[in-house]
């Protein structure tokens, strides 16, 4: 059985005062680092979000100053091919020119070529028609 002296009660006050002892020796200091442990992971989680949603940002920046890019190189690349069309146009125009121009003068210079070798054979009509009947015939006349 049990018996209630006095040592019962001084176990209870030991126990008691061990308690609070080792609770503040122990319990607290350990709790203590878990708090500060939790808040820094808590910080660290935070700045961590913060970083990602920078990065998510900047990558949105990135890929609408990239798509701007494509535009503005398309847009440039247009107005170039525009401006060889315009330049190949003109060119084809000059070049078109110049051969009329050389085609007339051709003509004029073959035209006039012809009418010298006209002019020499009509001199020279008489000789030829004899020189076909000699042949014809097989004598001079």
């Amino acid at each position: 059985m049990i018996k209630l002296d006095i040592t019962l009660f001084i176990q209870i006050i030991e126990a008691l005062l061990m308690t609070f002892i080792l609770h503040q020796i122990l319990i607290k200091p350990v709790m203590a680092t878990i708090r500060e442990r939790r808040n820094q992971f808590q910080a660290l989680e935070k700045e961590t979000e913060e970083l990602l949603a920078s990065a998510d940002e900047a990558i949105k920046k990135y890929q609408s100053e990239l798509e701007r890019a494509r535009r503005e190189g398309i847009q440039k690349r247009e107005a170039l091919k525009e401006e060889a069309r315009k330049f190949e146009k003109e060119l084809i125009a000059k070049v078109m020119k110049e051969v009329e121009e050389y085609k007339a003068k051709w003509a004029k210079d073959f035209s006039a070529q012809l009418a010298q070798i006209r002019a020499k054979l009509m001199e020279q009509k008489e000789m030829f028609a004899n020189l076909i009947v000699e042949r014809l015939l097989g004598r001079k006349v």
